[in-house]
């Protein structure tokens, strides 16, 4: 539930574009959970004729609100340097443990952000007036949490643990064998390419999967526990409950391009990433050189911490001390033409009841586990646009026959729904299913 198993796409190319750029472009995604479409459609802004788009985000939970809401800013925070912003959002997106480095910059930005909510600190790219009074409030509760959790610590490696000893139940005292079994048997022949089993066990072993040679992880990552909700001076949260099979390395890491270098999943994520928070400042084409030249071949197959941390040293806690001077505000990226609004889990079965809404989207990206709502999503896409429809290929707890059903159901709800298919798709294959709205 923290992170997409596709690709980030530049959206203005599923857009068929007209010659009037006066109108503003209206894209509204649905569980994509890292903002990772916004991020890659602001990066190729310069490829396009400059027009103005405004972004419709509709998330599950509002964990999943603020943790979009915190890598697109961390991708836009100026201060930052480009290696240094670009291993802040992976660590933040993807590892159950943070580097100090990364740790600090979660607490003092979390902090701001909760300013940004209560409109303390003026956010010009960010809209939450459709999010409810209550939902805007558990906002803000979040980031004070993250926050706080930061500095003082939460076992989150051990709420890991808790999971995988679930998920395999008899099988937890021989964890490595499944792993290895679900990377050769699985994830390997479906076409992850780059990623390496080292990196995969690791992962799978304790939630860590992003390393690099600089710097060890070693506090917790509290944006990746669940149901927090304040009481008294505290809160209260509920662990962790994403995905444990799997990974982030379906994003970013995918090089589906099948080109003939041999990186990590680590090294391809790291130059996806900095390629479009470059792009997004530069307005200018991305320089391979600018990837740091840390690709020692001696640990290009595998990863690069090998032991994890003293559980002392994740719980430690840190003294609070003024994370953010009065008034201060994060230099975002300017972004004049994007507006990012966020709307409540419940407006996906009221928006086609307004006739605002109705017709009004020039495409629609929909995650694999939204699909049910698709009755209520084709009525708010335009005559002729495109339906995008996340497709279930990198899940490894899923089998052929698995693939095969979801393939089959989704056509035939699209089908009942007046949705056309653009190309032939088959979840076995593709990541991405294209439908047309007749």
């Amino acid at each position: 539930m923290w992170w997409g198993y596709s690709a980030p796409l530049d959206l203005r190319c599923e857009i068929e574009e007209k010659e009037d750029t006066s109108e503003s472009l209206e894209v509204l995604t649905i569980g994509a959970c890292d903002a990772r479409h916004i991020v890659k459609t602001l990066a190729s802004s310069y490829k396009h004729s400059d027009r103005s788009i405004t972004y419709h985000i509709i998330e599950p939970t509002m964990e999943q609100v603020a943790r979009s809401i915190l890598l697109l800013s961390t991708c836009l925070d100026k201060d930052l340097g480009l290696q240094e912003a670009t291993r802040y959002y992976l660590e933040i997106m993807g590892n159950t443990l943070l580097r100090p480095a990364t740790a600090k910059y979660l607490a003092k930005h979390s902090k701001l952000l909760a300013d940004t909510v209560t409109r303390t600190i003026d956010c010009p790219w960010l809209n939450l007036e459709k999010l409810k009074h209550k939902d805007r409030d558990q906002l803000e509760w979040i980031f004070k949490f993250w926050e706080r959790a930061t500095r003082e610590g939460v076992p989150i490696v051990d709420y890991w643990d808790r999971r995988i000893r679930k998920s395999l139940k008899t099988r937890y005292d021989y964890r490595d064998g499944v792993f290895d079994w679900d990377y050769h048997m699985i994830l390997k022949p479906r076409g992850h390419l780059n990623l390496t089993i080292h990196e995969y066990r690791f992962w799978r072993n304790n939630g860590i999967a992003f390393t690099w040679i600089e710097g060890e992880p070693a506090r917790s990552n509290p944006t990746l526990v669940n149901n927090i909700i304040p009481l008294g001076e505290g809160f209260l949260h509920y662990a962790y409950l994403g995905d444990v099979t799997n990974g982030p390395f379906f994003t970013w890491a995918l090089n589906e391009e099948k080109e003939n270098i041999k990186l990590r999943a680590t090294d391809i994520a790291e130059r996806e990433v900095m390629r479009v928070i470059h792009e997004i400042r530069t307005k200018e084409p991305f320089c391979e050189e600018l990837v740091a030249a840390h690709r020692d071949p001696s640990i290009l197959n595998g990863i690069i911490v090998t032991e994890m941390p003293n559980p002392e040293i994740e719980h430690d806690s840190w003294t609070k001390h003024n994370m953010s001077k009065k008034n201060e505000s994060i230099p975002w990226v300017s972004i004049p033409n994007a507006k990012v609004i966020f709307h409540p889990v419940s407006s996906m079965e009221l928006l086609k009841s307004r006739s605002e809404y109705q017709n009004k989207f020039d495409t629609i990206w929909v995650a694999h586990n939204m699909t049910k709502h698709l009755p209520n999503v084709v009525p708010l896409l335009k005559k002729k646009a495109r339906m995008l429809i996340e497709s279930r290929k990198y899940l490894s707890e899923l089998r052929k026959e698995d693939l095969q059903n979801f393939t089959k159901e989704l056509k035939s709800i699209a089908q009942e729904n007046g949705l056309q298919e653009v190309k032939n798709f088959n979840s076995e294959n593709h990541t991405l299913a294209l439908f047309c709205n007749n």
